[in-house]
């Protein structure tokens, strides 16, 4: 179908959005982890997926047939405003690019919302909108950040933390090369990664460091050794935790982390034009053309996700976290879309039947540390085999 069942969608501004039965949850994105996050909440919820898109939609709801699906220019604040009435709770899986725009909107209208969209802009610059509204948000809500932000959250609601040192990443089961790596997802992120400056806290003090540096080896059973490099991917944590050290750094196969450094340094990662022939031409968008093609991940391949953490309390005991994840075979769900889907979907379906929660802007680690949270998630995630190991060895 071209249209949702039971709802129609106007192509005109200005019509009317119908829906004869309006669904308990309303999901906007329909892309790869969207498709996670939808075959996972349908099961148990009233879902309706709203995207720009209507060949994925159909395909999706050719997996899911009682699902209700809306194709909508989601930017489009009347359309989104139509779509959004109604529904208890909105899941976002939107692109960083335009997620910001619609979480305000989604706040003006005092939704009750969970967001993976990881957009570059301050979440909490809406929170008094959001206090003023009655609307409940909680962002990064994917596996780092996410994951390892409620880790995090969860064991300074126990003790006191003096470090945080977080590896993650995620891989192919194969490695092609010359990179090692296929993208789980945009490839334009990636490069995004790989140029923003990287800032950490170290001693109390916030520090400001080159990205792909201070490159060292992990060993991560049974994968063997990674290399683990700076990118900028601490985000709320910084703003949320007092804690004295605070590190976070990419895992990927050894060997890596060379080759992108070499780019970065002969200027293909510059987004300033250089001319070619009479021809101006932005660098940047030639190496991501190309990267694309040889970074773009078949449905075939499949891909591991791997988080090791370690944090050390201030009696000296050193807690480890480990997950190695791989991707679902027979559903055709990737690895990465499994530990960021999933991990919404456990902090949307806690926040939708158990959690009562001021307005406001949240971040995992914010919410962990409240009575059942963190073990409803984790509960919820090995009951889907995303598997975190804990150790703790005294000092």
């Amino acid at each position: 179908p071209t249209t949702p069942r039971n709802a129609s969608f106007p192509n005109e501004p200005g019509k009317t959005l119908t829906l004869s039965a309006v669904p308990s949850i309303l999901l906007l994105g329909a892309g790869r982890v969207g498709r996670a996050i939808a075959l996972d909440l349908a099961t148990s919820h009233k879902l309706i997926v709203a995207d720009k898109s209507p060949s994925a939609l159909q395909t999706l709801q050719a997996e899911l047939p009682s699902l209700e699906i809306v194709p909508i220019d989601l930017t489009a604040p009347e359309s989104l405003t139509q779509v959004a009435h109604g529904a208890e709770l909105i899941v976002m899986a939107l692109p960083g690019s335009i997620g910001y725009r619609v979480l305000a909107h989604l706040v003006r209208l005092g939704k009750k919302i969970v967001d993976i969209s990881f957009f570059p802009e301050d979440p909490y610059s809406l929170a008094e909108l959001a206090r003023s509204t009655g609307a409940i948000v909680v962002v990064d809500a994917g596996v780092a950040p996410g994951l390892s932000n409620l880790i995090l959250g969860y064991e300074l609601s126990q003790m006191p933390i003096e470090s945080f040192v977080c590896y993650v990443g995620g891989l192919p089961v194969e490695r092609p090369w010359p990179f090692q790596y296929k993208a789980p997802f945009s490839p334009e992120d990636v490069i995004e990664e790989y140029t923003r400056p990287v800032r950490q806290r170290i001693g109390g003090r916030l520090v400001v460091k080159p990205p792909l540096s201070e490159v060292e080896l992990v060993e991560i059973p049974p994968l063997g050794l990674l290399e683990a490099f700076n990118t900028d991917g601490l985000r709320t944590l910084l703003r949320t935790t007092q804690v004295p050290t605070l590190i976070e750094k990419t895992l990927r196969y050894p060997g890596h982390v060379e080759y992108m450094q070499v780019l970065k340094q002969t200027g293909f990662f510059s987004q300033e034009p250089i001319e070619v022939e009479g021809h101006l031409i932005i660098p940047r968008q030639v190496s991501l053309a190309l990267l694309q093609k040889s970074w773009a991940m078949r449905p075939e391949e499949a891909d591991l996700t791997v988080m090791k953490i370690h944090l050390r309390t201030e009696g000296g005991t050193t807690i480890t976290y480990t997950l190695v994840d791989q991707a679902d075979w027979q559903r055709r769900i990737s690895s990465m879309a499994r530990t960021t889907g999933y991990t919404c979907a456990a902090i949307a379906t806690w926040l939708i039947e158990q959690a009562s929660l001021p307005p406001g802007i949240y971040a995992p680690e914010e919410i962990a540390g409240l009575s059942g949270c963190f073990s409803y998630i984790i509960n919820y995630l090995a009951d889907r085999r995303v598997v975190l190991k804990r150790q703790a060895d005294a000092a």
